[in-house]
Order: C-alpha cells, then structure tokens, then sequence
C-alpha cells in the first residue's frame, strides 16, 4: 500500500492527534411523539396477527415519532370489527390519549399474507389518506409489518418511517479480514455479504438500494467493487491501476464519487456506476477523501488537508466553488450530508477521541450529537434524516450505534464478536 494510500485512509478513518473546539447548542429539542391507538388486524389465524401486530408495534416504536397506546387502556375493542365503517368513535379513542388510530384487515393466502390499513387522525376525527394495501410472502412478515408501520408513519408526519430499511457495515467477527455485512435497521438479521478473507471497508448503497459500492483488497491493490442484490455477481468498478477506496454513489442517479491515488496524489473523481468516464473533480496536490454528496447531487463534502490539518470543505461542481466547512478543532472529518439537507454530520477530535458533530452546510452553525468518554465516527443518515448510525469503541471495541437527531434514544445495534465499523444507511427499499 503506497504511502498516499494509507495517508488518504488516515484521513478517512479520523485517526488524528489535536482537540477540537466544542460548541453547545441546544437545536434539536425533543419532540413529544404522537400516541395512535393500533388494533389487531382482523382476519387470519391467531399466530398470523399475533406476529403481525408484534412486529407493526416495533416498527411504530422505532420511528421514534409514533408510540403506540397500550391497548389494555383501550375502551373500544382491540381488534378491527368493522373496516369499512365511514366513522369511528373518536371521543372514545381521544379519551385514552390516542390522537391517532390504526385498524387493519390481514389475510394469508397461497402463502402469502395481504394487508390493507386505514389511519385516522382521532383529534380531528377525519381519515389520513387512501386505504393501503401491501403483500408479501408469509415467511417476509416482519418486513411486511415494518413497510405498513413506515406508511403510518408518514400519514401521521408526512415523512416515511425506516423500519423496513437496512444497514450495511463492516465487521472483522473476531478476525484478522474485514467483510461487508447487513442488518436490519433495528439491528435484526445480521448476515455477511463478502467473504473472501481479504480486508473490505466502506459500503455505499446506490439510490435504488439494490446496489452497494465497496472498497476490498481481495486483489491485492485497494479496488472499488460492486455488489448486487440477487445471484449476480460482484464485479471491479475502475479499470486501472491505480489504487482507489471510497466510492459513495450519489443520491440521484448512477453517478458514484470516488478517491483515486494516481501517480502520488490523491483526488476525487468522478465515474458512472458502469465504470466509464472517470473525472478528476479535485486538482490540489493535498489528500482529498471521505466524499458525501448533497441531497440534490450538486455538491460534494469531503476531507482535505490543504490548510495543514484535515478539515471538511465543500465543492459546487455546477460552479467549481471550493469552500471550507469547519474550522473549529484541529481535525475534522467522514462527512455526512443529510438526506434533507439540514445538516452535514462529522467526526470531531476531543482530546484523544472522536465525537459526532452537525454542522449547516453554509457552516454558520454547529453543535455536538454524540460525544462520549470514548471515540464516535462514522456518521450515517437513515434516508428519512431523523436518525443517525455511526461506529463507536465506548465498550472496548467498536461497534454501531445509532441515535435520534435530537441526539436520544441512542441504541446498540452490533452485540457481537470482533469490531464493527463503517456503517451505511440503506435507502428505502420500495
């Protein structure tokens, strides 16, 4: 591995030696969330809705927005009766503190299980949208009941819920190679996705979420790669030589942004997810890395040490604006750019540790989310922007994490063997 290699992975993975200013702003005050009331969905055998409204309940919980009312308050029946009824009894409902109400019928049917649901807001007494309908196959329940409790959400707060995504990251399993992993985003259904001995870092999901782009050095040199969902197989992105790592796919299209060492300086790049037309979009004789793109594809964040320590910039590729982001603290970096745009998080060196930190992207404001006795980084948006993963060592070795962007409710995810790092937030699966 070249010298400018593992500068540029340095710099990526936030290893540095100075303190960072910390500023303390309250922003993010914590919003009450909304209590709904959740009938048992009519229809199906006992074990069938039991599972059901099990997993549904879980799915509301995690949004962080939704909690569900405890049906023994409940002062109607806990189960749908009638789900073609024009009204429902909104004082009964309102006198238990519910301001929502969610009624359901489930059927199972040549294996596989339909749902259709309705929502209704009980403050206002008036039905939230359309009836909705979902099905899947009776062994994929749980995503079944996610995908219907990310729809509630929505109604409720006019933004998706991410039950029913998914998380990659990286976990050496108490071994010396690193492999690309998945999870569920509640932590659920770890499985590994690359197995070839090697060491595998940074998975990207394309905006489709059926494609990720990742770092191995199954080959020997550092080599972008992509895998697919399914039974294709993985194949190289760049067709060079030159040692690359890092790609992150932009959010929009088939555009992937990637750090490329060619003949001794490292740069950005851009190039097409079919490998074709690499661009240099960075021209400094300093390390750039750690790319992250702007909900709209026109800008790019990422990691330079141009002005003696790294630190996070900005580059406008309609304009070639270059700007600098942070300037608090010695060493900043893995920059995150929401997915609606509000904040850009980032790692910031306290002392010997790394915390995580939100910045506006016009930099005018900062404040800590995540800070510990221990190092924080890694931060990844979930694609709805309420909540953040990232990889911390505070039990000893490094694991994934994940909080509300108001900075609570902070929960482990990877309870296992060997370190985890690296995580990337899936888009939405449909």
């Amino acid at each position: 591995m070249t010298r400018a290699l593992l500068a540029a992975l340095a710099l990526t993975l936030a290893a540095g030696s100075a303190s960072a200013q910390r500023i303390h702003i309250d922003v993010n005050a914590a919003q009450k969330p909304i209590p709904v009331a959740v009938q048992r969905f009519a229809g199906g055998d006992g074990a069938l809705a039991d599972d059901f409204y099990g997993s549904l309940v879980a799915g509301l919980e995690f949004s962080s927005v939704v909690v569900h009312v405890n049906p023994e308050a409940f002062v109607e029946p806990r189960e749908t009766k009638d789900f073609e009824a024009p009204a429902v009894p909104c004082d009964n409902w309102k006198a238990i503190g519910a301001e929502g109400l969610v009624q359901g019928e489930l059927r199972e049917l040549q294996g596989r299980a339909q749902v259709r649901f309705r929502v209704w807001d009980t403050t206002r007494c008036r039905l939230l949208g359309e009836v909705g309908f979902r099905e899947r196959d009776r062994a994929e329940l749980p995503t079944l009941a996610r995908l219907v409790a990310d729809d509630i959400v929505q109604r409720f707060t006019g933004r998706r819920g991410v039950s029913s995504t998914e998380i990659a990251y990286v976990s050496d399993d108490g071994r010396h190679n690193k492999e690309i992993w998945l999870m569920n985003a509640d932590g659920s259904s770890k499985r590994r996705l690359t197995n070839n001995g090697s060491i595998n870092l940074f998975p990207s999901w394309s905006p489709d979420a059926k494609t990720l782009v990742y770092t191995s050095f199954k080959g020997g040199l550092s080599e972008l790669y992509l895998l697919f969902r399914g039974t294709r197989p993985g194949t190289k992105l760049i067709q060079t030589r030159d040692e690359k790592f890092r790609g992150v796919w932009s959010p929009n299209d088939d555009t992937i942004a990637a750090v490329v060492s060619r003949q001794g300086n490292t740069d950005l790049y851009t190039v097409s997810a079919s490998g074709k037309d690499p661009k240099r979009i960075t021209e400094d004789r300093s390390i750039e890395s750690s790319p992250s793109w702007s909900p709209d594809g026109r800008k790019l964040a990422f990691v330079s040490d141009r002005t003696g320590n790294p630190q996070i910039f900005v580059k406008d590729l309609d304009s070639g604006e270059v700007r600098r982001l942070t300037y608090n603290g010695d060493y900043n970096a893995s920059p995150a750019w929401s997915p609606t745009g509000e904040w850009i998080a980032y790692a910031a060196q306290a002392g010997n540790d790394f915390d995580i930190y939100l910045i506006t992207p016009d930099g005018s404001f900062t404040q800590p989310l995540v800070t510990a006795n221990r190092g924080d980084e890694d931060p990844a948006w979930s694609p709805d922007g309420r909540k953040i993963a990232f990889s911390s060592n505070r039990r000893g070795r490094k694991e994934v994490y994940r909080v509300d962007v108001n900075g609570q409710n902070t929960t482990l995810l990877t309870d296992g063997a060997g370190n985890c790092t690296n995580p990337a937030w899936s888009p939405w699966l449909e």
